[in-house]
C-alpha cells in the first residue's frame, strides 16, 4: 500500500480547480488510497494517469472529467500527484508540459528530503 505525499506544486493546482470543483480533494484522496498500478495507464518511468469522476461535482462519468498524474516512489512507498487538469477544458497534456511539472514534483521532493 502506498501513501499519498502532498508537495506545494500539486497542492496550488488542486486549489485552484477546488474553487469550482468542491469534491475534488475528496475524490483525489479516495483514489489515492485505492491505487493500483495494475489498474492504471503507465506513462513510463513510474509515472501513472488516473481517471477521476467527481460525480457530486460533475454528473458525468471519467470520460470527460479529470486525469490526475501520479509519481510513484516505489523505496518509499509513495505515491506522489503530479499534476491533474480537467479533460473538459482540454483535450490532453503535452509531454513538455507533463516534463515540467515534473521538474518542479522532483525539486520539491529533494527539498521535502532534506
Amino acid at each position: 500500500m502506498y501513501k499519498p505525499l502532498w508537495l506545494p506544486h500539486f497542492g496550488r493546482q488542486l486549489k485552484q480547480l477546488s474553487k469550482k470543483y468542491v469534491h475534488l480533494q475528496e475524490v483525489i484522496t479516495k483514489a489515492l488510497h485505492r491505487f493500483r498500478k495494475d489498474q492504471t495507464v503507465s506513462l513510463g518511468d513510474n509515472l501513472y494517469k488516473l481517471r477521476l469522476a467527481s460525480k457530486k461535482d460533475i454528473p458525468r462519468g471519467k470520460n470527460k472529467s479529470f486525469r490526475l498524474v501520479l509519481l510513484v516512489l516505489e523505496t518509499k512507498s509513495a505515491l506522489v500527484p503530479v499534476t491533474i487538469y480537467f479533460k473538459g477544458d482540454r483535450r490532453d497534456m503535452s509531454v513538455r508540459e507533463l516534463n515540467d511539472h515534473l521538474e518542479v514534483i522532483l525539486t520539491e521532493l529533494r527539498s521535502y528530503e532534506n
